[in-house]
């Protein structure tokens, strides 16, 4: 979570929400994101669909089994479907994000993914 919120303070200076995100494999960070909408002019430039996108690429794969998130709010309906179909296994999230948090859905997004692949998520 640390290095999350390293990317979170770059995101800050940087003039953009400050969320940062970590993907980790077997203890070994495999990739990091940060919010970049407003430098990217790009409303997918969330964290967590950066740090998947980085994942994916030193993986050489779109299923990130074995992975874990760490991210420093609450992904949103976007990120945690992009977190289901990319396969990570866990997330574990900084703070609650009571505007545009995944739970804010009610859980009805991710409750019409119920398979194997839906991680556990719960906040640190």
């Amino acid at each position: 979570m640390r290095l999350a919120l390293l990317e979170a303070e770059k995101a800050f200076l940087d003039g953009e929400v400050p969320v940062g995100a970590v993907i980790v494999r077997d203890g070994e960070v495999v990739s990091t994101g940060r919010n970049r909408r407003e430098k990217g002019k790009n409303a997918l430039c969330h964290a967590e669909i950066e740090a998947i996108d980085g994942a994916c690429r030193a993986l050489s794969g779109w299923r990130l089994p074995r992975c874990e998130m760490y991210v420093t709010l609450e992904p949103c309906p976007m990120c945690a479907g992009a977190i289901i179909n990319s396969r990570i296994e866990k997330v574990t999230f900084g703070a609650y994000d009571e505007k545009n948090g995944r739970r804010r859905v009610k859980n009805k997004f991710v409750l019409r993914f119920r398979s194997r692949s839906v991680p556990n998520m719960r906040a640190a």
